[in-house]
């Protein structure tokens, strides 16, 4: 049973779900080949990294934070992945864990940068994506190295439709719903994103939340990379750029709040299938890529006017 205040979070992501199925439905009418298993399969498969990254995404955002470095923190775990998983004594485990541990002192770092330097979220995140992008570029300045073969082909290894990396993304969708709406970690959280003071006065550590926060949104970000990697099957020091606004606004369109304390996973789940929709339909329309920026560029505009009249009309 959901409680109200889940109800209130949850009910937030119901337009994104409308919008999702009135597109799909308009999207197969049209395009024949849109309905295809292939094709449905694909956008699946794309949408499984997008989705991971919203919820690293979603993490911060409900902080009223934003991450920018998730996309530097993607493209490591590529190349991390492609350096060691199959041609090093390390190995899978090995490029996991560097991975996951360079996640999370980048997340470490943004969140004692916004708590105890006062840095604006959306400063130190730039500022950590382009030290990382630095290190990625030196690292392997251009697509290179391999990935382990056996991990890329059970990621790949499909049950039906969907593919084990898209169901590694439900899964965390589904964990990182209940650590939201059913623990207290999770509610502190949405305290924050309401309000640090009347937080902290609730008795909530504050500062360590929001560090903790970032470290997870910087884990969350490296897996997913470690997954990419077993798409592309190979490093990529650019290949995570996209990564960054296409979460925040695979999120917001979900109805996060970027003013943090409002919105609920599941929106996020629906706004990264949304966003993957658009950039296949594009894809498939034979449509310049460029125009994939346009679109996305709109959409997380509405969006946010959405978001504003709505507040303007509670207040």
């Amino acid at each position: 049973m959901l409680t109200g205040s889940v109800k209130k979070h949850v009910k937030q992501a119901i337009p994104a779900y409308v919008i999702l199925a009135v597109i799909v439905v308009l999207i197969a009418i049209v395009s024949p080949s849109f309905r295809k298993i292939g094709n449905i399969r694909n956008i699946i498969a794309q949408c499984a990294v997008l989705a991971i990254v919203s919820i690293a995404q979603s993490n911060v955002l409900f902080i009223g934070g934003i991450d920018m470095s998730v996309s530097s923190v993607i493209s490591f775990g590529t190349i991390m992945a492609a350096m060691f998983s199959a041609d090093s004594a390390l190995g899978l485990a090995g490029a996991v864990v560097l991975a996951l541990a360079a996640g999370a002192i980048t997340g470490l770092v943004n969140g004692v940068g916004v708590v105890k330097f006062r840095i604006p979220a959306m400063i130190i995140t730039i500022s950590t994506q382009a030290f990382l992008k630095g290190i990625c570029l030196i690292l392997m300045p251009k697509s290179g190295g391999r990935v382990n073969a056996e991990f890329a082909a059970f990621l790949k290894t499909r049950l039906g439709v969907v593919n084990v990396s898209a169901i590694i993304a439900l899964v965390l969708f589904a964990v990182f719903f209940v650590v939201y709406h059913y623990t207290r970690f999770g509610r502190s959280i949405y305290a924050i994103g309401n309000g640090e003071v009347y937080a902290a006065q609730s008795g909530i550590a504050v500062g360590r939340t929001i560090v903790a926060t970032y470290i997870i949104s910087g884990v969350v970000a490296a897996l997913a990379g470690v997954v990419l990697s077993a798409r592309i099957a190979t490093g990529n020091p650019l290949v995570g750029d996209s990564y960054a606004m296409d979460s925040v606004a695979a999120a917001v369109v979900g109805g996060i709040s970027m003013n943090g304390g409002i919105g609920s996973v599941v929106g996020a789940l629906a706004g990264a299938v949304l966003m993957s929709l658009i950039n296949n339909v594009i894809n498939n329309m034979g449509i310049s890529p460029y125009y994939q920026y346009i679109t996305k560029g709109l959409v997380l505009v509405l969006s946010l006017l959405i978001f504003q009249l709505k507040r303007r009309k509670r207040t």
